[in-house]
């Protein structure tokens, strides 16, 4: 009997400690559940269930409807925003927007992975800093959000984390020519413009290579080889682009 009741007391005590832990992200996500089974579900991984058999449910079905809702949004707000982009554009932009790359960045942002119930097994593997299943955690959570507040809610919170990124990734998309892309980046930033130097010529006549070197505020940032120095220079632009995009580079 003494051992049932020190059971109890431990499943009451995890359960407030989970209920305060729920409390203070919804304090971070600055939103409020009204059913806070639906966030719990949310941040709950395979992992967890499979290793604890706890009788919660994953959050792969919430990731699943979280994906939909997530699209509608996004989709709607490029269509209002961008009136001039054609569809080919606002699909670039939506699937960046919409990444593994971005959406694991607002997770961390948000700090979900530190909410999250996961395995032992997948918590040593780096589990909580996996950009795949931050991403995925977030979908989860949007998909809740849906479920308790409707998509009124849904969106004014999915746009608060996301405008600013729409906003970068739009400014650094290919959809224009990456070196007047990066110029206007640089030029804003700096009030310069970035700098191409041929450093290598090869090749016949008929099929020359050229590799530039890009420099911004006196220093080399990358290279770009093409079959002109126009071509060079836009890859080199481009990959500066792609790498700040990602989060790998910031000037």
């Amino acid at each position: 009997m003494e051992s049932d009741k020190n059971e109890k007391s431990k499943g009451n005590n995890s359960k407030q400690k989970r209920y305060r832990q729920l409390n203070r992200l919804q304090k971070n996500l600055k939103l409020k559940f009204k059913d806070k089974s639906l966030l719990n579900r949310a941040l709950t991984h395979r992992s967890f269930v499979n290793e604890y058999r706890s009788g919660l449910r994953d959050n792969e079905r919430l990731e699943f409807l979280g994906d939909s809702v997530l699209a509608v949004v996004i989709n709607e707000y490029l269509f209002k925003r961008y009136e001039d982009y054609p569809e080919g554009n606002l699909a670039k932009i939506k699937s960046a927007v919409v990444s593994e790359t971005t959406l694991a960045k607002v997770a961390a942002e948000i700090n979900l992975g530190s909410f999250l119930l996961m395995g032992k097994g997948e918590e040593r593997c780096g589990g909580r800093e996996r950009a795949s299943i931050l991403a995925n955690t977030f979908e989860a959570v949007i998909g809740a959000i849906y479920l308790d507040s409707g998509l009124k809610e849904s969106k004014r919170y999915i746009l608060s984390l996301l405008k600013s990124h729409i906003e970068r990734i739009d400014k650094l998309s290919y959809l224009r020519d990456p070196k007047t892309a990066l110029q206007e980046y640089v030029q804003g930033k700096f009030k310069e413009r970035p700098v191409y130097e041929v450093i290598d010529e090869s090749g016949p006549d008929h099929n020359k290579q050229f590799t530039v070197k890009l420099v911004i505020k006196g220093e080399e940032i990358s290279q770009g080889t093409g079959s002109s120095k126009r071509k060079a220079e836009m890859d080199a632009a481009k990959k500066i682009l792609q790498d700040i995009w990602k989060g790998d580079l910031t000037l």
